[in-house]
């Protein structure tokens, strides 16, 4: 529900040795660009319509570099106004309207402990500039407004039809199964048949 390294960050191996030679890729990359990829691989494109936000990371396995931008949106459970982020190599750019504005450089600042925006008048033009460019883009790409009226309008709705769904059969979104996974093994053995 943040955007803070030990958040953003995770993990991807691609295995591929007859393709690929191993290394490790530094640029900022994301899990949307799987689909795009994937596509890539088996020497296909995206249906045509349908909406994609990720890049290829084929230029990335192949060793020919590739994009090092991404983006982040947050509007789940425990927020109480949209969340985003930009990541562009060594900076990463994080808004909130209820937590205002956060940059960081994490070459410099790896643990994230100083919000350059809050430092307006002791960073250099590099950083005043590169925050400037941060926060157009967020303007061009997302209207916090219109996005929280959105959310609001989808919980009314939700609300609604909340007593119907309650009737019968009650099953939480959340993931908590009613069955018990221990004995769900055993369960599948018995209904085997034996030859």
């Amino acid at each position: 529900m943040n955007y803070f390294e030990s958040s953003v960050r995770v993990p991807l191996l691609v295995y591929h040795p007859r393709e690929f030679q191993p290394h490790r890729v530094k640029e900022n990359v994301s899990t949307v660009d799987i689909l795009p990829t994937m596509c890539d691989l088996i020497g296909i494109k995206p249906f045509a319509g349908l909406p994609m936000d990720g890049l290829s990371l084929l230029p990335h396995l192949q060793g020919t570099g590739g994009h090092d931008k991404v983006y982040g949106e947050y509007t789940g459970e425990g927020t109480i106004s949209p969340l985003m982020m930009i990541k562009e190599g060594p900076w990463k750019y994080i808004y909130c309207p209820s937590d205002g504005t956060q940059l960081y450089n994490l070459e410099k600042d790896p643990l994230e402990l100083v919000n350059l925006a809050k430092k307006k008048v002791e960073i250099d033009e590099e950083t005043m500039s590169k925050l400037r460019a941060f926060e157009n883009e967020r303007e061009g790409l997302w209207s916090f407004e219109d996005i929280t009226k959105d959310v609001l309008h989808s919980q009314r709705k939700r609300r609604l039809v909340w007593s119907a769904l309650r009737k019968g059969k009650f099953a939480s979104w959340d993931f908590n199964p009613t069955d018990d996974g221990t004995t769900k093994y055993g369960d599948w053995l018995h209904q085997i048949p034996y030859r």
